[in-house]
């Protein structure tokens, strides 16, 4: 039995097709720093021909150790603020900005669903943006709805679409 090739040249979320094409454009890169969705920002860039361009890399930081040693995060302030908040977000971004020297950032961190805290409901997502230019230039708190796998996929479009957002202005 014959099957059907994947069609690999589209982008699982589709404004990351948009973002590489607009980046290109204007010779500028990006990468990220993901907790909850778990790569699934990088992994719509470099679903995207051309990305290799653009997109200077990604890290998966879960714990709040790893968030420290790979992203510079002080582990008191984030206790402090909180993992999940758009201080952690925030920072998340700027540290990915430091470790992969690119033009923009994104980041996430949240609960796509069992969140082990009361004050904070299931699907509580933040994503974040940052430039080198700028600092940190957009927040977003999302309060999701879904399953866990739908959340994360909806928290990583929501992050490709800060970005796109920025990048229609300049």
């Amino acid at each position: 039995m014959q099957t059907e090739p994947e069609n690999n040249n589209r982008a699982r979320i589709p404004a990351a097709g948009e973002a590489v094409r607009l980046l290109a454009q204007k010779g500028l890169s990006v990468c990220a720093a993901e907790s909850c969705t778990g790569g699934l920002i990088a992994d719509s860039f470099v679903s995207v021909p051309g990305a290799s361009d653009v997109f200077a890399g990604s890290c998966v930081t879960y714990k709040i150790s790893a968030k420290a040693r790979v992203l510079g995060l002080d582990e008191r302030k984030i206790e402090e603020d909180g993992v999940v908040s758009a201080e952690t977000a925030k920072a998340m971004a700027l540290g990915a900005l430091r470790v992969f020297g690119a033009d923009f950032a994104l980041s996430s961190t949240g609960y796509a669903d069992k969140s082990d805290r009361a004050d904070i409901p299931d699907g509580t997502i933040f994503v974040a943006l940052a430039s080198a230019v700028k600092g940190v230039e957009a927040v977003e708190k999302l309060c999701l709805k879904s399953g866990r796998n739908e959340n994360r996929s909806a928290a990583a479009n929501a992050a490709v679409e800060l970005l796109l957002q920025r990048l229609r202005t300049i």
